[in-house]
């Protein structure tokens, strides 16, 4: 399968990459703790690797992001969202991957994958142990976020 990448050039001269993703995303929550929870659980069931991306969650703030005294410091103390064609779990706000979502609901992404039968063998595996996993096919940004 080729997957064709759109390249357009905005004025900062910063790359604008669109790419077709494939997002298996094992179940969604408003609440951050009862995902962290189901993700070590998927951890163990499907022996997928968590990666957190250096991101923590703030209590206070409600918020997935990450540290204040990050070396971005552009990003230091937001969100910063997974956009690489992995094999992971993390915890992602799904409304990045589709504005029509509500914002902050929390999702728990399994993979991001370029292959659409990949994505939909994974899900296979994902729904024996999570039934309300789904697929999103989305146009996903993977260009410069500077």
């Amino acid at each position: 399968l080729l997957v064709v990448t759109t390249v357009l050039f905005s004025q900062n001269g910063c790359g604008e990459d669109y790419a077709n993703a494939y997002i298996v995303i094992a179940d969604s929550s408003p609440v951050y703790h009862a995902l962290k929870g189901k993700m070590v659980d998927l951890k163990e069931k499907l022996g997928i690797k968590m990666d957190s991306l250096g991101r923590e969650y703030n209590e206070n703030k409600d918020l997935i992001r990450l540290p204040e005294n990050h070396e971005d410091e552009l990003y230091a103390g937001v969100y910063y969202p997974r956009r690489g064609y992995t094999e992971l779990l993390s915890l992602e706000y799904l409304d990045y991957y589709d504005p029509k979502l509500k914002e902050k609901t929390i999702g728990l992404i399994v993979g991001i994958l370029n292959i659409e039968s990949e994505a939909k063998k994974l899900l296979v595996r994902v729904k024996e142990v999570s039934p309300n996993a789904f697929l999103l096919n989305k146009n996903l940004y993977i260009g410069c976020m500077h």
